[in-house]
This record gives structure tokens, C-alpha cells and sequence, in this order.
């Protein structure tokens, strides 16, 4: 081999080395250490975290937000409907009352006229009667019906006040029902409420207090109303009150008319040519 021509080649070769190692030994210093490194991921982590706990915080403000406006539209709808149903309440009982009044009224008017057609009638049978056994059949006819009449009035009287109450009474439990229904919905609104409050508080997740809010708040819903008694039934119960004093009703004056019909048989055997 050429000696010049080697020589050559490795003084190149020196000076090509001399120039890259200095440039290689900058960059090996200037690389970032371990240690750097693993702070700079912790700082990262550290962000990501950060920006995902807000995220979360914002998400659980409007959550809460959220839940807590549902909530208070709910407990001002049931004060609304508790304030309704007062009303409708009173308006009912009113009514009622008036009606009472009205059929007690008509009844009173309906037998003072019967009291006094009667008594006109029974002044003509007297006029007719003639010999000691007709006065005195006439008489006891007279005695015979008034007793029947005040018989089947007070007893009538009785049946209606008595179905008055009945009704009252079913009305009442009607009442106290509802008014537990509403009572018991309006403390598992509270109660609810008041947990979801407690979780916000505490910072939990916003799907969680979601989910819960909206599982309870089923429960609650559907819990009142399958305990809201039906109103067809509440109905029929009440039918089965007026039905059951329209068949007493129906004895009565069943038994009226058959009392009736034989005072008429007694009499008329005192006056054969009479029919009164």
C-alpha cells in the first residue's frame, strides 16, 4: 500500500472525528435524564388530572343544578295540587251541603202537603160516618194511618242520616288516604333531595347522583300511585252504600203500602158501599 496515500487517509479520518465528537458529546450532555423525564410525565399526569377533576367538578355543578331545580318544581306541583284539592274539597262539601239541604227541604214541603190533603180527606170520611162503628172505624183508620206515615217518615229520616254518614265517613278515609299518599311522596322528595344534596357536597360522581336521583325518584313516583286508591272503586263502594238503603228504603214503603191497604180493608167493611 501507498504510504503517502494512508497517511492521507487517516489524517482525514482524524480531522472528520475531531469535528463529529465534540457535536456527538453536546448532544449526550444536552439529553434529558432520567429524572427529568419522569417529572416532566408526572407534570403532564398531573394536568391531565387536573383538567379531568374540573371537568368532573363542572359536570357535578351542573348535575346538582339540574337535579336541584327538577326538585323544586316537583314540591311546587304538589303544593299546587295540595292547594286544588283544598279547594275542590271545600267546593265539594259545600255542595253537598246545599244538596242535603234542598232534598230535606222538598221532603218537608212534599209531606206537609200530604198532611194536609190527607186531613181534608179524612174531614170528608168523617162527615160520612153515620153510626157509632163507622166514627169509630173512621177513627181508628185515622190513628192506623197516622202511625203508619210517622212510622215510615221517621224511619226514613233515620236511613238517610244514617247514609250520610256512611258517606262522611268513606269520604273521610278517602281523605286521610290522599293526604298520607301526598305526605309520604312529599318526604321522599325531601329525602332525596337531601341525599343528592349531601353527594354533591361531598363531590361524587355526577353519573352516580344521577342514577340515584333518577332510581329513587321512580320508586317514589310509582310507589304513589299504586297506593293512590282508584276512584271507580272509592264509586262503588259509595253505589254499594246507596244501593244497599234503597233496598230498605223499598222495605219501608213496602210495608207502608201493606199497612195502608189493610186499614182501607178494615174501613171499607164499615162503609160496604164506600171505597175511601
Amino acid at each position: 500500500m501507498n504510504y503517502k496515500k494512508l497517511s492521507k487517509i487517516s489524517l482525514i479520518a482524524f480531522l472528520a472525528f475531531t469535528f463529529v465528537l465534540p457535536s456527538v458529546s453536546s448532544a449526550i450532555g444536552n439529553a434529558p435524564s432520567q429524572e427529568a423525564r419522569d417529572a416532566k410525565k408526572a407534570e403532564l399526569q398531573e394536568a391531565r388530572d387536573a383538567k379531568k377533576e374540573e371537568i368532573q367538578t363542572n359536570k357535578t355543578e351542573k348535575t346538582c343544578a339540574m337535579i336541584s331545580s327538577q326538585a323544586e318544581k316537583i314540591q311546587a306541583r304538589l303544593t299546587e295540587r295540595i292547594a286544588k284539592l283544598t279547594q275542590k274539597r271545600t267546593e265539594a262539601q259545600a255542595q253537598i251541603q246545599e244538596r242535603v239541604a234542598q232534598r230535606t227541604t222538598q221532603r218537608t214541603e212534599r209531606r206537609t202537603k200530604w198532611e194536609e190533603t190527607k186531613t181534608a180527606n179524612w174531614e170528608k170520611l168523617q162527615s160520612k160516618a153515620q153510626t157509632d162503628e163507622q166514627k169509630t172505624a173512621v177513627a181508628k183508620f185515622i190513628q192506623a194511618m197516622q202511625t203508619a206515615v210517622k212510622t215510615k217518615n221517621d224511619t226514613v229520616d233515620a236511613i238517610l242520616t244514617q247514609l250520610r254518614a256512611e258517606i262522611q265517613t268513606q269520604n273521610n278515609e278517602r281523605k286521610s288516604e290522599i293526604d298520607s299518599q301526598i305526605d309520604s311522596y312529599k318526604n321522599a322528595v325531601a329525602s332525596i333531595t337531601s341525599q343528592v344534596k349531601a353527594d354533591c357536597s361531598a363531590g361524587k360522581d355526577a353519573k352516580e347522583i344521577r342514577e340515584y336521583y333518577r332510581t329513587e325518584m321512580k320508586q317514589a313516583r310509582e310507589t304513589f300511585k299504586n297506593r293512590e286508591r282508584n276512584r271507580e272503586e272509592f264509586n262503588a263502594e259509595i253505589k254499594a252504600l246507596k244501593d244497599a238503603k234503597k233496598t230498605e228504603m223499598q222495605k219501608i214503603l213496602e210495608t207502608f203500602k201493606k199497612t195502608v191497604e189493610d186499614a182501607k180493608i178494615e174501613l171499607q167493611s164499615a162503609f160496604p158501599t164506600t171505597t175511601e
